[in-house]
């Protein structure tokens, strides 16, 4: 996978949780790159993480470690949860950052990903024949831009969707249907 369906995913995300007191376009941008960030940390070029590391940085129990962590540290700070948005924004954040995981296993390369890493060998596969990954040594040819192309419409489709909704509800509550 791309990092485009990520952070199109890791969008989709913020669109659905971030409060719309954050009305600055600074806060909301910083909101949006954060899920983008957020989307794409098993992927993050880190000595001994993302792809040096595949199968520690791609683990159901490593990210939920680290992303257990995360929040006890914003438990233990009320501010720290207030700058954040809250434990909405936390929980989306958290969904965001696991997406990845089920993601990656969409791809047809059939290898899955080790999601139960150190536990069990196993491997979460749930390919799907339209999603392809890059080669190692891609280049911008066709298959690079079909590989863009299915991500764009796939996660596209996802971040559209959520701006609906969220302009729906939204539209809702301004007009005292709560």
């Amino acid at each position: 996978m791309t990092t485009i369906g990520h952070t199109l995913t890791g969008l989709a995300f913020a669109v659905l949780c971030v409060p719309e007191r954050w009305r600055s376009r600074r806060g909301r941008a910083f909101a949006l790159a954060a899920f983008a960030v957020l989307a794409n940390a098993p992927d993050l070029s880190i000595p001994g993480w993302g792809h040096d590391l595949y199968h520690v940085s791609h683990s159901l129990f490593v990210n939920a470690g680290l992303i257990a962590v995360a929040v006890l540290a914003l438990a233990a700070s009320r501010r720290a949860r207030a700058l954040v948005g809250g434990w909405p924004v936390i929980a989306c954040g958290a969904a965001a950052w696991l997406s990845h995981l089920v993601l990656d296993s969409f791809y047809n390369h059939g290898l899955g990903i080790a999601i139960y890493w150190p536990l069990s060998e196993g491997r979460l596969n749930l390919s799907m024949p339209w999603f392809s990954t890059l080669r190692p040594s891609w280049a911008l040819d066709a298959h690079c831009l079909r590989v863009a192309l299915t991500e764009i419409v796939a996660y596209g489709s996802l971040l559209l969707a959520c701006l609906g909704a969220r302009r729906f509800v939204v539209g809702l509550r301004s007009r005292g249907g709560r």
